[in-house]
């Protein structure tokens, strides 16, 4: 069956100039889904739906109010790169700022925009899978998805900012298998896609240097032998097209307001120096599978890493004997999302939140093929083992999969959560930025020596500085000597009522010149739960002083004590 012109969609088992072992069964788009099909995709998005409610109680991670809290002083005037800095690209704090534009700013806008989001990869997601495989395994897909896109261990059941890149990325290559080679719109929407999921964070341009030579070779096997080179060329062209136009006016707008310089250096030149981190280039793509500091990420779902990685052993044998484009194309996007994962080099767990929705289409790929396999008389396998094998290979995946997702997360108690990621930080966080609200007047304008931007968060109040994470300042990083003198000129220029000062990066030079002359001695302090070291230290100007307090939090005022988290 071929899709009709006006949908894209190019039926690779039509085409007379394909090779024999090309030849793969698809679904063409203009195949309307069934009854039972629209059921499972309602009930999947449902099972979402509740299973990221589970969380919405918890705090917003220090990522997650850096956004929140930037969006906010954007629509307050200021300006990115400028009046507020950050390494990231613009298109997350745009995101926030649009959210809290339409819905205020309190947490549960930031978890309903993750869900939104969440719900249309979903979508993605049972529609790659319909096209590459059969009803039955795009009905698998929606159900594994469906429990995993709260993973703990990925921070799925956040609002970081893999959620929005996999939206945009799933939108990418499903435009990209509509198009099956063929030029037009779809391809250039793909591109335009990809453009605008790197506006979250650059690295989603890993994607588009991999789905291109896939369009490349789509291209050239699909068009008849008399226009393949027109054809292939002109599927780069839209291809590059979206990217382009898309960055340049970027840039554009950047350079019109006076701000070029400042995001060139923010987004690229900085992230390289960022990126730099590791034992060696190759080390990053080893250190993947045995993560230092979070060895926890495969727990919560480890039935999807184990069986995702077997599927994609599937996939290689599919693309490679039999040329099979599909096959080749969700090979190539879970090989660029692990690229994405390692070339950073800092292997947070959220990181990993990139591969999930990946692994979920390759699974259900690999168990609808191994279903169809079964079922085959030319498995010869007797009829009652064949229907056995069946039904406990097509439920022992979902199963599993609930078993992890129950015990790591619909089990536990919020702080029981996220413990194991961050220790308590996001409590702590949230905490002590309500202790700053407390303490200060809504005028008042704070900094955090640190990376906590949930202080800013909860207590409301301005950060005295452009930078609001440390990470810019940090020794070692391309131009942090430079960041280090302009935040002591705006600190010196109007010194904030209150300091908190945390041990994340060693004191650089005028720093504790700067707090002898304004504030003085700490006020007071945090100490580690187990060890009793301090972990901060609170300044007040002399000038300003503020009342007698206890900044001293335990985690045990959010139940968290006995939770076998590991202790930094």
């Amino acid at each position: 069956m071929a899709g009709g012109a006006d949908d894209g969609y190019h039926d690779l088992t039509m085409t007379p100039s394909l090779d024999p072992v090309l030849e793969q069964k698809t679904t063409p788009w203009s195949a309307r889904l069934s009854a039972v099909e629209w059921a499972c995709l309602a009930v999947g998005a449902v099972v979402l739906v509740l299973f990221r409610l589970h969380a919405f109680d918890l705090p917003l991670e220090t990522d997650e109010c850096n956004y929140a809290y930037i969006g906010q002083r954007l629509l307050a005037g200021d300006r990115l790169y400028v009046d507020v800095w950050d390494h990231q690209p613009f298109g997350v704090f745009a995101l926030f700022a649009g959210a809290i534009a339409l819905g205020g700013d309190a947490p549960e806008v930031f978890r309903w925009l993750a869900v939104g989001f969440s719900l249309i990869s979903l979508g993605l997601i049972n529609a790659i899978v319909r096209r590459c495989g059969n009803a039955g395994a795009a009905i698998l897909a929606t159900v594994l998805f469906a429990f995993v896109s709260s993973d703990p261990g990925t921070a799925g059941e956040g609002c970081n900012r893999e959620i929005y890149m996999n939206t945009c990325i799933l939108a990418a290559w499903y435009l990209a298998l509509r198009a099956g080679g063929r030029p037009g719109w779809l391809i250039f929407a793909a591109g335009l896609a990809l453009a605008i999921g790197s506006s979250v964070k650059t690295i989603v341009a890993v994607h588009w240097l991999l789905l291109a030579p896939w369009i490349v070779w789509a291209a050239w096997r699909t068009a008849s032998p008399d226009t393949r080179r027109r054809s292939t060329v002109l599927a780069v062209v839209l291809f590059v097209a979206g990217p382009a136009i898309f960055w340049l006016a970027a840039l554009g707008y950047f350079a019109g307001t006076g701000r070029g310089d400042e995001f060139v250096d923010a987004v690229f030149l900085f992230n390289l120096s960022y990126s730099g981190g590791g034992e060696g280039f190759f080390a990053r793509f080893v250190e993947f599978f045995t993560p230092d500091r979070h060895p926890f990420i495969f727990d919560s779902a480890w039935p999807i890493w184990l069986g995702g990685v077997a599927a994609l052993l599937w996939l290689a044998v599919e693309a490679v004997a039999r040329r099979n484009l599909q096959a080749l194309a969700i090979l190539l996007l879970n090989a660029a999302s692990y690229l994405a994962i390692c070339l950073p080099a800092q292997f947070w767990p959220h990181y990993y939140y990139l591969l999930v929705p990946n692994l979920v289409i390759a699974l259900a790929l690999g168990i609808g093929g191994l279903i169809e396999w079964l079922r085959a008389p030319e498995s010869r396998l007797p009829g009652g083992v064949r229907r056995g094998a069946v039904v406990v290979v097509g439920i022992i995946f979902p199963l599993g999969l609930l078993a992890t997702e129950y015990r790591d997360y619909l089990h536990q108690p919020p702080f029981g959560i996220t413990v194991k990621r961050y220790n308590s930080r996001d409590f702590w966080g949230r905490a002590h930025g309500e202790n700053v609200r407390r303490l200060t007047n809504p005028e008042d304008e704070i900094f955090v020596f640190g990376s906590d931007t949930a202080v800013y968060y909860y207590s409301q109040r301005r950060c005295a500085s452009r930078y609001t994470m440390i990470t810019g300042l940090k020794s070692g990083y391309g131009g942090a000597a430079r960041r280090q003198a302009t935040l002591l000129e705006e600190l010196e220029e109007h010194p904030p009522r209150l300091i908190l000062v945390l041990f994340d990066e060693p004191p650089f030079d005028g720093w504790l010149a700067f707090l002898n002359e304004y504030y003085g001695e700490a006020i007071g302090g945090d100490r580690h739960d187990r060890t009793g070291h301090y972990i901060m230290f609170v300044y007040a100007r002399k000038d300003q002083p503020v009342e007698d307090f206890d900044w001293d939090w335990d985690r045990s005022q959010v139940g968290g004590w006995n939770l076998g988290d590991r202790p930094n």
